[in-house]
């Protein structure tokens, strides 16, 4: 039995599952979706359901991870976790690390955060359309507990990944942090544009004056 790579399992806990958990959201809006999410018995139906429900959950969580990024992103960046002047021009010889970086520390950031736009949105439609007895009162102050949790996990992921990756490639001066779709801004490195150089003025050459003498013999006799 052959497990999944660092790389692999990184992309299905940060996209997979997150889309997974938003089918369930869609589920009661279109019957279609809540059939791909049924078991299969026997073989009877293929594997057409579950090549729709992969592709289903790829798209969801592609839609989710921009609206992570509009949201949560940006609720992170305005209460003061940003990725800070980092040096990408040092990308080259920091490789490894810096995909260490990416599968620990963002990749749970993307999990955590992409899940909790997805429990929010699945939770709350079928709390509106009672799509089961037993969403209650006590469902909601779970779901609010998960979201809590959720929130800190992903703030303090992401915060760790900012410092490190911070650490591990430098700092660019007079350059400030932005927040990307998927990942921190390239600040400097390579695509720094270089200051133009200040060439010094040339010196002013004023023609000496001749002296006296020199004057003198090239002065017309009168």
């Amino acid at each position: 039995m052959s497990f999944p790579s660092q790389n692999q399992f990184g992309l299905i806990v940060a996209y997979l599952i997150p889309g997974f958990v938003g089918l369930a959201g869609l589920a009661p809006l279109f019957p279609i979706v809540g059939a791909w999410l049924q078991p299969v018995h026997d073989g009877v139906l293929g594997f057409g359901p579950a090549l729709y429900t992969l592709l289903a959950a790829t798209t969801a969580s592609q839609i989710i991870n921009c609206f992570r990024w509009v949201f949560l992103d940006q609720m992170h960046a305005w209460t003061g976790l940003k990725s800070g002047p980092t040096d990408f021009g040092q990308l080259k010889n920091q490789i490894e690390g810096f995909d260490y970086l990416v599968q620990n520390h963002y990749r749970y950031y993307q999990f955590a955060g992409n899940m909790l736009l997805a429990v929010v949105w699945s939770y709350l439609i079928n709390r509106l359309l009672r799509t089961s007895p037993s969403l209650g009162l006590g469902t909601d102050l779970g779901m609010v507990l998960l979201v809590i949790v959720l929130f800190a996990a992903s703030r303090d992921a992401l915060a760790k990944y900012y410092h490190r990756t911070h650490r591990l490639l430098g700092e660019v001066a007079g350059k400030e942090g932005s927040t990307m779709y998927n990942g921190i801004g390239d600040h400097g490195g390579k695509d720094q544009k270089p200051k133009p150089e200040t060439k010094p003025a040339p010196k002013s050459e004023t023609p000496s004056k001749p002296t006296t003498a020199k004057a003198a013999e090239k002065q017309p006799p009168k």
